[in-house]
């Protein structure tokens, strides 16, 4: 998938837009943190557990938990799976944070995902803010031929005429273990490995507080290094949420799971209208003819925002360097599929859209071929209008799964913590 999501980039002092961001290596290396841990709490299986199943918490209602039974609540790996925690519940979020400063420079990344069955949506988002970059985007999507997306502090409003609900957990399991187990050549491999972040709570005595009108417990525990604490809600006890900080303040990390009414997503149809992003592989090559110039491009598997054909046009021209305005001289509606045209210079060019399945939607697979015997060919580009943003294509909606890739690629493979508390 393209990182064209990555338009609206905050730079500290000044805001612009880009289509790729190069992170260094301190932000990779810092991001790998949150990774890991995420990938932690997801290993498993996909069995869902009832709260009668977790019998390392054996408190009567009302009363605290023991330091022993807090330990082995969180070294239980059949508890602390949100896969399994999200297949037991309807409406379920979880929301990851992570902070690293060196060298007095600091690095915070946030990751959420959450679901509502009930109103068939589900949301998945990313932040990331250091001292000279800020990002944040959250997309709100499933059944609805609506979605809503979030760059910074702007929401918008993208479509899809063919939507789809599905459960980000269990996708992410399957793109987690599709990584692991290398089963898309295309990708390199940015799972991690599992063991190298040692989350090992044993040998902590815990000091656990508890709320018996509410139900909260809070666990507190610390060594020379760092501070952990717990809080559970309910009764058996369930994790809401888990912070651990560094003595000195340079690390932090905290995970806050919620459940139930409180996650519940919805839909807003009134925000500003934002382009469909076409993920296509184009080319520009001679043709046959070495006097023939042929631009062509195909929407690959990747594309997820399926749009209406007649929304779409295809536009030739060349971009102003100076205002950024791309002037054109020939357009196409795409349901015409053909045209034809004979510029000022007396050059001819042949347009056509292949609509691979027939359907009249812009989806994976259609292609457009662009062939001229202009000898200043190669200084236009093609491009598609959006009639329906009014705007030209390239708008802010990545697909679940580069999310995930985006996150590996952050947090990717060149480093290992290992945490000892």
């Amino acid at each position: 998938m393209g990182g064209s999501f990555l338009r609206g980039v905050v730079v500290k002092g000044a805001v612009t837009t880009i289509n790729r961001v190069q992170f260094s290596e301190r932000i990779v290396k810092s991001a790998l943190m949150l990774l890991l841990a995420f990938s932690l709490l997801f290993v498993g299986c996909l069995d869902s557990f009832g709260s009668g199943e977790i019998d390392v918490v054996v408190a009567k209602p009302g009363d605290a938990m023991t330091s022993a039974q807090v330990e082995a609540y969180l070294n239980d790996a059949s508890i602390m799976n949100l896969t399994a925690m999200a297949a037991s519940e309807e409406q379920f979020r979880v929301e990851i944070y992570s902070k690293e400063t060196n060298d007095g420079e600091s690095m915070e990344l946030t990751y959420i995902i959450g679901k509502d069955e009930i109103a068939q949506l589900y949301e998945t988002g990313m932040a990331i803010e250091s001292d000279m970059v800020g990002i944040e985007y959250t997309a709100i999507q499933g059944a609805s031929k609506d979605i809503n997306v979030r760059m910074g502090n702007q929401w918008l409003l993208a479509r899809d005429e063919i939507p789809e609900y599905v459960d980000p957990f269990v996708q992410l399991s399957e793109v987690e273990e599709d990584q692991s187990s290398g089963g898309d050549e295309n990708l390199p491999d940015l799972t991690p490995e599992l063991d190298s972040l040692n989350l090992d709570l044993t040998g902590f005595d815990w000091t656990v507080t508890i709320d018996v009108p509410s139900l909260q417990q809070v666990a507190t525990s610390s060594n020379n290094t760092h501070s952990i604490m717990v809080e559970f809600l309910e009764a058996p006890a369930r994790l809401h949420e888990l912070e651990i900080n560094s003595n000195d303040g340079n690390e932090a990390f905290k995970v806050t799971i919620v459940w139930g009414a409180e996650v519940a997503l919805s839909l807003n149809n009134s925000y500003p209208r934002t382009s469909v992003l076409m993920e296509m592989e184009k080319d520009i090559s001679l043709g046959s003819s070495q006097d023939i110039i042929v631009f062509s491009g195909v929407l690959t598997a990747n594309h997820i925002q399926d749009v209406l054909m007649d929304e779409i046009e295809l536009r030739i021209g060349i971009e102003d360097v100076q205002t950024e305005e791309f002037n054109y001289f020939h357009s196409m509606l795409l349901t015409n599929l053909t045209s034809n045209v004979t510029d000022a210079y007396g050059d001819w060019w042949d347009v056509e859209w292949a609509d691979a399945d027939g359907d009249g939607i812009v989806s994976s697979g259609d292609s457009y071929t662009v062939s001229t015997n202009s000898s200043y060919g190669w200084d236009y580009e093609v491009r598609f209008y959006d009639y329906w943003a009014d705007a030209y294509e390239g708008g802010p909606l990545p697909g679940f799964e580069l999310l995930f890739l985006l996150g590996a690629v952050l947090f990717a493979a060149s480093f290992r913590r290992t945490f000892h508390y």
